[in-house]
């Protein structure tokens, strides 16, 4: 391939991107296009009389970073509790095993799956987000468990809305970014990414990698050289 091809290629996606473009909750979209961040924060216990732990108390923080508002959204969190959950699995072996040497065993002998689950939820519905605007919400997450709501969950979005238009199921997911305490921006405000911003990070990353291709043709062009002489 011509050196000549490869710059116009290059070229060619730097004017590609200098072009704006429209950003949709059903766009295809990864981690760092999503318009939607949102932190589970403030997880404090909640206590009986007697000081057992009835229930866990959380802040979720959602920032719209869409053109358009948000509403009409429900989200689900679900955490999973391996602990929990290899526990109920090796209990259920073990009872499979008793019955099967004694048909007669009781099966109060492995409790946990009936006191506890290890999927652990939290339902919340945002109200009306404006676009570029972040809120909080407080919930109640019904568990003793609250060292399992830092963990990263599996999430849910049953509705939401765009500027009065419902986005499929697929787009509405994919509009949510999970921001765990392991990420720096959880520990500071969310910040708004301009397109602008966006647009210099994109020609920055094509200019390195112009770079890089410039470099790689001239060693290749110096290597048939040599092998010419």
């Amino acid at each position: 391939m011509k050196k000549t091809n490869i710059l116009l290629g290059y070229l060619g996606l730097i004017a590609f991107m200098t072009v704006p473009q429209a950003y949709s909750a059903d766009n295809n979209s990864d981690q760092n296009n999503a318009r939607i961040l949102f932190k589970i924060h403030d997880i404090s216990p909640e206590k009986d009389v007697n000081g057992n732990v009835t229930g866990c108390n959380i802040s979720a923080t959602f920032f719209n970073n869409y053109d358009k508002a948000l509403s009409n959204t429900q989200v689900i969190l679900t955490w999973n509790d391996e602990t929990i959950d290899e526990i109920i699995n090796q209990e259920e072996y073990e009872l499979k095993e008793t019955l099967h040497r004694n048909p007669e065993a009781s099966r109060s002998r492995y409790p946990t799956s009936k006191t506890t689950t290890p999927n652990i939820s939290a339902n919340i519905k945002i109200p009306l987000i404006n676009a570029h605007q972040q809120i909080s919400l407080k919930n109640k997450v019904s568990t003793d468990r609250c060292f399992i709501l830092m963990n990263d969950m599996e999430i849910k979005i049953n509705s939401c809305t765009f500027a009065g238009e419902a986005a499929s199921d697929r787009g509405c997911k994919a509009s949510f970014v999970y921001i765990s305490p392991q990420d720096p921006q959880y520990f500071s405000e969310f910040k708004e990414i301009s397109y602008e911003e966006e647009l210099t990070t994109k020609e920055n990353e094509i200019s390195k990698e112009l770079d890089e291709t410039n470099s790689l043709y001239d060693e290749i062009i110096t290597n048939m050289r040599k092998i010419g002489k």
